[in-house]
């Protein structure tokens, strides 16, 4: 049975469409629990076994195991795993070089994250984190990879992420290629959450310096509607008659902290707006 089985996953992988690097489009192939399946998954001719196996409670908390050919990763302590491996090949308009593979788990406080590898020039490599769930990844067929994930700063609220697949070449006397997904930030994303000033609260028309030119008064409904989720928050009144930028950060004391630039000074966003959402 576990013969057929496997041959059936060979075939499903030869035969399907896999997205390759110029077709985002198509969709992940996923394997289910303990698979175990044979394929050339970098492109050279010869046939590599991929093997997947999670222990699991009632749950779905534990750890799992992934290898392509002589080289595996585990991975302890996953919470909500859900067991299966999301392949994609990666490569050219005519060619592949590897294989993508993600590993999904909810996390807590359906928190999800997403255990990226690699399989390529007869190596497997652990390319990082993404705090997405595999079927919310979509490839954009020049190695960039988008999703939404949980923003980091102001509440509870989700942005779009890109991922670069980045690459470096140590031509050293073993002479390799090293691989890593990373984040690629973008200027600004929208976030449209709307609170209640508590006190008044002076704003820069500008986004690059503190002018201290736009000024909202106690009371009044506002939203945020822009940040770089790093140091710039926009805010703006109902109607958009008057907006502006102010400053943000996380505290560096000893509790976590989000604090906003008031008169030249940092204090907790909390003491300033009324309404902020959080999740947990």
């Amino acid at each position: 049975m576990k013969t057929l089985c496997s041959l059936i996953l060979a075939l499903a992988l030869l035969c399907a469409p896999f997205a390759l690097a110029d077709t985002p489009t198509q969709s992940w192939v996923p394997f289910k629990p303990s698979s175990v399946l044979t394929d050339d998954f970098d492109s050279d001719g010869a046939l590599e076994t991929m093997r997947f196996e999670a222990s699991l409670n009632e749950y779905d908390d534990g750890s799992f195991s992934f290898s392509v050919g002589s080289k595996s990763f585990t991975v302890e302590d996953c919470i909500g795993l859900i067991p299966e491996v999301n392949a994609m090949r990666v490569g050219y308009s005519d060619s592949y070089y590897g294989t993508l593979f993600m590993i999904s788990e909810y996390g807590p406080s359906d928190d999800p994250l997403t255990y990226c590898y690699l399989y390529a020039y007869e190596d497997l490599q652990d390319l990082g984190r993404i705090p997405a769930l595999a079927g919310s990844i979509t490839p954009d067929g020049n190695g960039v990879f988008t999703t939404t994930i949980r923003a980091s700063m102001v509440g509870t609220w989700e942005r779009p992420a890109d991922y670069a697949l980045a690459f470096g070449i140590d031509s050293g006397e073993d002479w390799s290629i090293h691989y890593r997904l990373v984040e690629v930030p973008r200027a600004m994303y929208p976030m449209n959450m709307m609170v209640t000033l508590k006190r008044d609260l002076t704003l820069s028309s500008s986004i690059y310096e503190d002018r201290a030119d736009v000024d909202l008064k106690a009371g009044t409904p506002v939203i945020f509607a822009a940040s770089d989720d790093v140091s710039r928050l926009y805010i703006t009144e109902l109607d958009g008659g008057r907006a502006g930028w102010a400053s943000i950060r996380l505290s560096t004391g000893e509790y976590w902290a989000e604090l906003i630039r008031v008169n030249g000074k940092y204090v907790e966003l909390d003491e300033v707006f009324d309404g902020i959402f959080y999740a947990d």
